[in-house]
């Protein structure tokens, strides 16, 4: 299928689908943040992949375009693979934060996106091996699973909490998913605001902080998002969650989405610009 025959499939299905991690200003925003820190000669790879349109138009292209895209990356629903309904979009890490790694364990289905990203972004560094269409759709999918993984109900604790939300709490007053409350809602509570402000507010980091965020790749990432997101998962369904709840999350929120960005910025970076990928091999 061409690209823009995807394309306008998938903006038939806005209004059909659920927004995933973050929502659209969410994703927006971290894709917008590592906008502002690509290399010239990584701009000019992605403007070629994405014919000159910038990613953050397209940070939630996975959500408008689930049903199918789950087909295209080679999960069959008539196989009788377990929760094949929605894309990968989580990771599970153990007690002690550690990210499960692949895909199967010892034959049972991990839903992960780090596994993803990772595959994504070596199918990329040879971006002109492949037809249009993949590049595009590999590009936009791994910029919309690195938001996700750093949307912190979108990990599984295995075994303490593998639930990432999936009940119903109270926040001022009205019954919610936790999940959705994490996945746009308390972000719109507070910041109403554009994507490009929000990315403007949140790009605050200095030199040594980003590479202090940067460091490592996905999976290392993946640890630190598991370890920092926790104490998200301390709430329980039925909780009445208060203001003084939301302004103990609010700074977390503000930093995973800062973290996202400069961690897909560096990504990005690796993928497409030989020059930066050697002098940032091991950091």
């Amino acid at each position: 299928m061409s690209k823009r025959l995807l394309l306008a499939f998938a903006l038939t299905l806005l209004c059909c689908f659920a927004a995933g991690g973050w929502g659209r200003k969410g994703h927006a925003t971290i894709a917008r943040i590592a906008e502002m820190h690509l290399t010239k000669t990584t701009q000019k790879k992605i403007a070629e992949i994405m014919h000159g349109e910038p990613i953050s138009g397209y940070a939630s292209y996975a959500d408008d375009y689930k049903a199918q895209l789950l087909v295209d990356m080679g999960f069959d629903p008539s196989g009788g693979e377990p929760r094949v309904n929605t894309l990968p979009h989580t990771f599970e890490a153990n007690m002690d934060f550690e990210p499960f790694r692949g895909i199967n364990d010892n034959g049972r289905y991990v839903k992960n996106c780090i596994h993803f990203i990772e595959k994504y972004a070596e199918d990329l560094r040879d971006y002109k091996a492949l037809d249009d269409s993949t590049a595009f759709t590999e590009l936009v999918l791994l910029v919309h699973f690195v938001g996700d993984m750093h949307c912190p109900e979108h990990i599984r604790y295995n075994p303490d909490d593998m639930t990432i939300g999936y009940y119903n709490v109270t926040f001022r007053k009205e019954e919610i998913r936790y999940h959705t409350l994490w996945d746009s809602q308390l972000l719109d509570f507070k910041y109403p605001w554009s994507f490009g402000d929000m990315a403007h507010i949140l790009d605050s980091a200095d030199k040594e902080t980003m590479a202090g965020i940067t460091k490592g790749g996905p999976y290392d990432w993946g640890r630190d998002v598991a370890r920092c997101c926790w104490p998200a998962h301390k709430v329980r369904e039925g909780d009445k969650l208060t203001m003084d709840w939301y302004r103990e999350m609010e700074p977390l929120m503000l930093s995973q989405l800062r973290k996202g960005g400069y961690r897909l910025a560096k990504e990005l970076n690796m993928i497409f610009d030989p020059a930066y990928a050697r002098r940032n091999k091991n950091k």
